[in-house]
């Protein structure tokens, strides 16, 4: 009796899932994964919706690859500037060849077909229909839409792999994770300091001491731009924005090549329009690029538009490859899984040892606050990236809106830790400990200006735009110049900043006034020496062109 009593209590769910599923042990992946505040859910998704699979394949020799990583961006290491090809990054960490085997096997028995998304497969590729998804990943995937935007988003809350399978995957998407929305603030009416239309470029090259320096002496340097879910570039709009803002700057606006899923479009983005602009404002002559992902490939599979980046960065040669990425994206640290996270940092790590440097907008939400503690952000606060976060005004003071602070998820970096205990132990008032962890990674790492920017989309120039989106290309823009000096030299690009940027802290601008927002009492309050505000500061060209150029 209490066998068959057992049957029939587990009909519903053999009848709301495949029966093979059920009858297989399965892993819950990413069980820490939730919805982001913003994101609801509208519906089931279209059954024959197209989905184009990312199995992140767990890789090999990592230990090895961070210990390059530091090696070859630290200045005080014999091997630094010795980076790795890309072919060699890909040889080092491939994985083994039975954890593809197993993978490769698990979705012929679905009837699917994976194919390498990367050059040594870390990364395979299956396209599927939500219905073939959801009996793979005995998931149920609905459609989402975000509240501040027309975007729409196929996730699933819950998804699981046989334990073969899971033990050789860091994840699968897109499942739980959702894609990265940014929008800068846009302060309507006149402009906020009183500035009038065009100077904004002029002023930021003055205060940064570029001045007319322009670069594209360096064959080969390149620098670029992240866009996410439409976010797209139109080239008139730069080419306005250059006739209305560039002066006597001798260079002509840039032709931007454009790469990736999601670069055309009917209607710029403010966004893409600031970060295209900005970062070639600040590096003039360098050679530019405008990385779009939509979300959706050109054939409407939809994909995950960051990962799907990160593997192109995979895929692009040594000399095809930008060596400087600025990034305008950051949300709080939890809303990426820890999974997802730690293998996005892996990915990371790929893109330093081979010399390419990675910048991230530190965002826009001050120190955060949520049940009564700050919330620290990411991809700024990973370890393996330079975040930036925001000033404002002449003379510069830390604006209230960049996010800065401490991981919960990372502790303190070497390379940063005397600046960390300097700040924590001498600043003046500072939040209340029970607010942050003092033991974590702190970030931003860098800072510039982000309030009251001009951009030109849609051919229409609009002030007052705001946010550290504006902060990172713009100090892309100056490591962009300075790849260019060393370049020019016959001496290698700068790759991992971070060590770089705190043994010279003294070549930036020191921002000691203003604070970020928070819980109760506010956020941190900038100080002499490195802050989670400002960082060590605003970039000051001329100090670090000769810092870079001591450099081996």
């Amino acid at each position: 009796h209490l066998s068959i009593t057992m049957w029939y209590l587990a009909i519903p769910l053999l009848l709301a899932h495949e029966s093979a599923a059920i009858r297989t042990p399965r892993i819950e992946m990413e069980p820490q994964s939730y919805v982001p505040r913003a994101w609801k859910r509208i519906g089931a998704a279209r059954r024959d919706a197209q989905l184009e699979l990312l199995f992140a394949v767990k890789q090999t020799n990592l230990d090895m690859l961070e210990d390059i990583f530091h090696a070859v961006s630290d200045p005080r290491s014999e091997s630094y500037g010795m980076h790795l090809s890309n072919e060699r990054v890909h040889e080092l960490i491939a994985p083994e060849a039975d954890s593809l085997k197993t993978l490769h096997g698990f979705l012929a028995a679905h009837n699917l077909t994976g194919v390498n998304a990367t050059p040594n497969g870390d990364m395979i590729s299956v396209t599927a229909s939500v219905e073939q998804a959801e009996k793979l990943l005995a998931a149920r995937y609905y459609t989402h839409e975000h509240s501040d935007t027309t975007h729409v988003a196929t996730r699933t809350e819950s998804y699981s792999l046989p334990p073969e399978v899971a033990k050789v995957v860091d994840f699968v998407a897109p499942t739980t994770s959702f894609p990265p929305v940014n929008r800068p603030k846009i302060f309507t009416g006149t402009s906020r300091n009183g500035e009038q239309l065009g100077d904004g470029a002029k002023k930021l090259r003055s205060l940064y001491s570029v001045g007319d320096f322009v670069g594209g002496e360096a064959k080969g340097n390149r620098h670029a731009v992240t866009g996410f879910l439409e976010q797209h570039f139109h080239p008139a709009d730069l080419k306005e924005f250059w006739t209305l803002s560039m002066g006597s700057v001798k260079a002509k606006s840039p032709q931007v090549k454009q790469v990736g899923d999601g670069v055309t479009g009917l209607k710029a983005g403010v966004e893409a329009e600031l970060d295209i602009e900005y970062i070639n404002a600040l590096g003039a002559g360098i050679e530019s690029e405008f990385w779009g992902f939509s979300g959706r490939s050109p054939d409407n599979k939809e994909n995950e538009p960051f990962l799907k980046w990160l593997q192109v960065v995979s895929n692009t040669s040594d000399e095809e490859v930008p060596l400087i990425f600025s990034t305008s994206y950051g949300e709080g640290e939890t809303t990426t899984t820890m999974e997802t996270a730690a293998r996005t940092n892996i990915e990371f790590q790929k893109a330093g040892v081979r010399g390419i440097s990675l910048l991230f907008a530190s965002g826009d939400s001050g120190a955060g606050c949520s049940d009564d503690k700050f919330v620290p952000n990411w991809p700024a606060g990973s370890p393996y990236v330079t975040g930036v976060g925001g000033t404002t005004g002449v003379p510069e003071k830390a604006v209230g809106l960049a996010s800065g602070g401490f991981c919960n998820r990372w502790p303190v970096q070497p390379w940063q830790k005397d600046a960390v205990s300097t700040y924590l132990s001498s600043a003046q008032d500072l939040p209340d400990q029970k607010y942050f962890n003092k033991t974590g990674r702190g970030f931003p790492d860098i800072s510039a200006q982000a309030t009251n920017f001009l951009v030109v989309a849609n051919l229409i120039p609009t002030p007052g735009v705001a946010g550290t989106s504006c902060a990172s290309p713009t100090a892309s823009g100056v490591i962009a110049l300075l790849n260019d000096v060393r370049l020019s030299q016959g001496k290698t690009s700068l790759g991992f900043l971070n060590p770089f940027i705190y043994q010279n802290a003294d070549s930036f601008n020191d921002i000691t006034e203003g604070r970020n927002s928070g819980c109760g009492e506010g956020g941190f309050p900038a100080a002499k020496g490195w802050d989670p505000v400002t960082g060590v500061g605003t970039p000051n060209f001329e100090k670090l062109k000769a810092a870079v150029l001591k450099l081996k």
